[in-house]
């Protein structure tokens, strides 16, 4: 039998390795655990209390690797003790998670930057790393390269004006200083498989069938800052499985630290548009509103909501409904109404959760960002 001093442990992630010891072969690794093998070796370049965090975040993985049965809290508590003690960690310096943060910044500079200069040298001098080490780090987090990262996002921001505004194709040229007309249209095309016109035709409409047709009077409402303590998830081929992990993590700290007895509020912010954006590429951030002397716990980031006029689309129903309220909001509803888009994410806020509620009794408000239309 294995005694404890004979345990061997992943030299990447620190779990117990699952390793016969009368059969191993000679292409059996002893050195990384099954998922670090095929994901974490080659692919990312985590700092270790990055990977605690990771682990933290997802105890089913654990499990389903480890067959150990551990709590988020748990399994932080084991990593931070065995970590140390791994020989890849002892001899690493921990500047990973320091540049995770750093690509964010980025992604976030990108976003407000989407259609000025933003070569390689430009984005790798905000950041302060050579360009190798940049586009590296950037599709390790990514999940994309950088180049074709941008063309995405601009080409998606497009396709939304085109589907959610009466805007010609040349007055939005002039508003993000693309190229020109025909450099877009072969662009589009390569994107989306369709021309801008056959594009647009195909959105004309929320509900062509006239099937479960939704119409909802939204209220304007001018809202302050909305401080949200968040967990953003980006670049998964499991959305519903990584979405249900976030909101378990919000869901314990709400709990722990007594936030939604207190009335705060949980939120979702979508930061690409569902009726676009593939759903393994679709961002998101899930929180909870917090006041401004809230301590926030290491592993979770803050975002302010920006202040504004927005109109608050109040529905109730299931969550999956929801793509039809959002293609009712931007198909029917905003080009005929007195209304455009402003730059801030759409988001949405639960009045109520399914663990204590019948699901088709949930309650969501969808705050869509606006301004008026000039006359």
């Amino acid at each position: 039998m294995q005694t404890d001093t004979e345990i061997k442990y992943c030299q990447t992630c620190g779990i117990p390795l699952n390793i016969d010891y009368n059969n191993l072969g000679e292409n059996i690794s002893t050195e990384y655990c099954d998922y670090c093998l095929k994901h974490g070796v080659k692919g990312y370049d985590f700092s270790m209390d990055y990977l605690i965090y990771l682990w933290g975040l997802f105890p089913e993985e654990y499990y389903k690797e480890v067959g150990i049965s551990y709590t988020s809290s748990e399994i932080r508590d084991i990593m931070s003790r065995r970590l140390p003690e791994i020989k890849r960690w002892k001899q690493k310096i921990n500047t990973a998670h320091v540049l995770y943060e750093l690509i964010v910044r980025i992604q976030e500079y990108i976003n407000r930057h989407l259609f000025d200069e933003l070569s390689l040298d430009t984005l790798s001098q905000a950041a302060g790393i050579s360009k190798y080490h940049f586009r590296r780090v950037f599709k390790a987090v990514c999940g994309e390269n950088v180049g074709l990262y941008i063309q995405r996002l601009r080409l998606e921001y497009i396709a939304f004006k085109l589907i959610s505004t009466n805007i010609s194709v040349t007055e939005l040229l002039c508003q993000i200083n693309y190229q020109n007309k025909h450099t877009l249209s072969r662009a589009f095309k390569s994107y989306f498989k369709c021309t801008i016109p056959e594009f647009r035709k195909r959105h004309s409409n929320a509900d062509p069938a006239g099937i479960h047709p939704v119409q909802i009077v939204p209220c304007i409402e001018k809202i302050p800052t909305i401080r949200i303590v968040c967990l953003k998830l980006e670049w998964t081929e499991h959305i519903n499985h990584d979405f249900t992990v976030l909101w378990k993590q919000i869901l314990r700290l709400s709990e722990n630290c007594n936030l939604q007895s207190n009335g705060c509020k949980y939120i979702s912010l979508t930061l690409d548009c569902p009726l676009i954006s593939s759903e393994e590429q679709i961002r998101f951030m899930v929180g909870i509103t917090v006041p401004e002397s809230f301590n926030v716990p290491n592993g979770f980031s803050v975002y302010e909501i920006e202040a504004g006029e927005y109109a608050v689309f109040q529905f109730k129903g299931l969550y999956h409904e929801l793509n039809r309220v959002y293609r009712y909001i931007y198909l029917d509803w905003l080009p005929t109404s007195e209304y455009t888009l402003r730059e801030p994410y759409t988001f949405e806020t639960y009045l109520n959760t399914p663990e204590k509620t019948p699901v088709s009794e949930l309650r969501t408000d969808i705050y869509i960002p606006i301004v008026r239309k000039n006359k």
